[in-house]
């Protein structure tokens, strides 16, 4: 391992470096790639089931939403469901990246036990995000993507420091504050080539193989895009620490211990 656990005085505010955390992030995930496709996956299995539906017209695959019809109760349930499952994902990645992150094996099973410790604040933390951005959505688009910025590692912290959904939000603020732009273009270069690459891709798997093809290729690239997306939260998080905090990765993931 190179360039996970580095000496305090190596560090300073500039050393947040975008490149360096998609470095880091791409390394994390080809060395785990299975055991956090799989957590990412059933986490958007009730997303999956419940919400996409999939029709293939003249044109490329769409998506459209659930039959209208469907019971209240299903629907309830689907939210239910995501947004639990989605959570517990996010804490299983969350000590899963920091575990390889000290040179340690990813283990699946010690990495819900602590997920599974942290799941309902981190739901919190979801909601609370989602309430905010939406607020700001109310008066302007720009402002929900900088709430979003802001709260960008709201999760990480939740489950590493173990606060409360509205302490973990502040913390984010406070973390993110001089260096939010790039974290912004953290976001919206992983989900726009996520989009361009999953929506290439699952065209040119219904020409293929039909719409069943199709549905297979969204499943398993929205795994690995989540996946991706989940590790890039928490190096984010590690890094701003590490730059703002003058701490070491042992020192950030000793609570685990």
């Amino acid at each position: 391992m190179t360039d996970t656990s580095l000496p305090r005085a190596t560090f300073a505010e500039s050393d947040f470096r975008a490149g360096r955390v998609f470095g880091r992030t791409f390394s994390v995930l080809s060395r785990n790639l299975l055991p956090f496709c799989i957590v990412t996956a059933i986490a958007d299995l009730p997303n999956f089931v419940f919400f996409t539906l999939r029709q293939v017209g003249a044109g490329p695959v769409t998506i459209v939403a659930a039959d209208p019809g469907a019971a209240a109760g299903k629907l309830a349930l689907g939210i239910v469901m995501t947004l639990v499952l989605s959570a517990l994902s996010q804490a299983i990645v969350v000590y899963g990246a920091f575990e390889d992150m000290r040179g340690r094996p990813v283990n699946l099973l010690e990495s819900t036990k602590i997920g599974l410790r942290r799941v309902f604040p981190v739901v919190g933390v979801a909601l609370a995000t989602s309430f905010l951005a939406a607020l700001a959505g109310i008066a302007l688009v720009i402002p929900a993507f900088i709430v979003f910025t802001m709260l960008a590692v709201a999760p990480p912290a939740c489950v590493v420091e173990r606060l409360g959904p509205i302490k973990s939000l502040k913390r984010s603020a406070r973390l993110t504050k001089g260096h939010r732009w790039k974290v912004f273009g953290l976001w919206l270069a992983t989900i726009g080539s996520g989009m361009i690459v999953q929506g290439v891709l699952v065209g040119v798997a219904v020409k293929i193989g039909g719409l069943p093809l199709g549905l297979l290729t969204q499943f398993l690239v929205g795994a690995l895009w989540g996946a991706f997306y989940a590790i890039l939260v928490v190096v984010a998080y590690h890094d701003l620490r590490v730059a703002k905090e003058g701490v070491d990765t042992d020192q950030i993931a000793a609570v685990f211990d």
